[in-house]
């Protein structure tokens, strides 16, 4: 199992975060990317991040809320990065989503791919034989504190026999 630690929001400065977390067993630093358009908030810029990742020797898991996560791969690849998670419903175009795909293993990441609570699961089945891990939201993405939509759960349970009786 593997622990990431997300430092979306908090009193504390994010480098004084990421210098105490050095001190934990945390595996990675989850970081969410929201460009304001595919949620209405907006985070960290890539300038902040490669600050943060200054203060610290943990990669990063990063959480693209982005309209076009193609514009942000390279940036956040070239950082401490393990992996990459981009959302299903940022492109209704699937040749798209595949070069998403295809530009994260270029760069050496493992591919992550991310669904709201709406959509369906079966939607990214095609696409699990090329990721490393999904991202199953049980809230709407691009805010904080809300709570757990119940019928996600359904979803991650539907979505872990799939891949189990497909050996994925």
């Amino acid at each position: 199992m593997k622990i990431n630690v997300s430092i979306l929001s908090s009193t504390i400065k994010p480098q004084d975060i990421v210098k105490e977390l050095d001190n934990t067993n945390a595996d990675a630093i989850h970081i969410d990317i929201m460009d304001g358009k595919f949620v209405e908030n907006k985070t960290w810029t890539i300038g902040e991040i490669t600050k943060i990742t200054k203060y610290s020797s943990f990669p990063l898991d990063v959480h693209l809320m982005v309209n076009n996560p193609s514009k942000y791969i390279e940036d956040y690849a070239m950082l401490n990065t393990n992996n990459i998670t981009f959302h299903y419903e940022a492109t209704k175009n699937e040749e798209e989503l595949k070069k998403w795909i295809d530009l994260l293993k270029e760069n050496n990441c493992k591919v992550g791919i991310s669904i709201k609570p709406e959509t369906p699961v079966e939607k990214i089945y095609k696409f699990l034989p090329y990721v490393h891990l999904v991202l199953v939201m049980t809230v709407e993405p691009g805010e904080g504190g809300q709570k757990l939509i119940d019928d996600c759960i359904l979803k991650i349970q539907k979505l872990k026999q799939y891949i189990d009786e497909n050996n994925l």
